[in-house]
């Protein structure tokens, strides 16, 4: 497993704010691979791309309401 942390400087949030923040990215090596963007206000956005191709996508502020939560499935 491989994974990856990187910060980056005011982006627009989910929230519409502009902030700092970082991102998480891991990989299994089997095909699996994540990215957890953290937003410095607590906002957060994660993708989740899975061996079979499917992929799953969530977008929460940071007063929890979810923006997006789709799945898109692989073959």
């Amino acid at each position: 497993m491989t994974a990856t942390i990187s910060r980056f400087e005011a982006r627009l949030a989910p929230c519409g704010k502009s902030v700092d923040g970082e991102v998480l990215a891991t990989e299994d090596l089997q095909g699996l691979i994540t990215e957890d963007v953290r937003y410095a206000c607590g906002c957060r956005a994660t993708k989740e791309e899975f061996h079979d191709g499917s992929v799953h996508r969530m977008v929460v502020t940071h007063r929890g309401r979810v923006l997006v939560d789709e799945e898109f499935r692989g073959e």
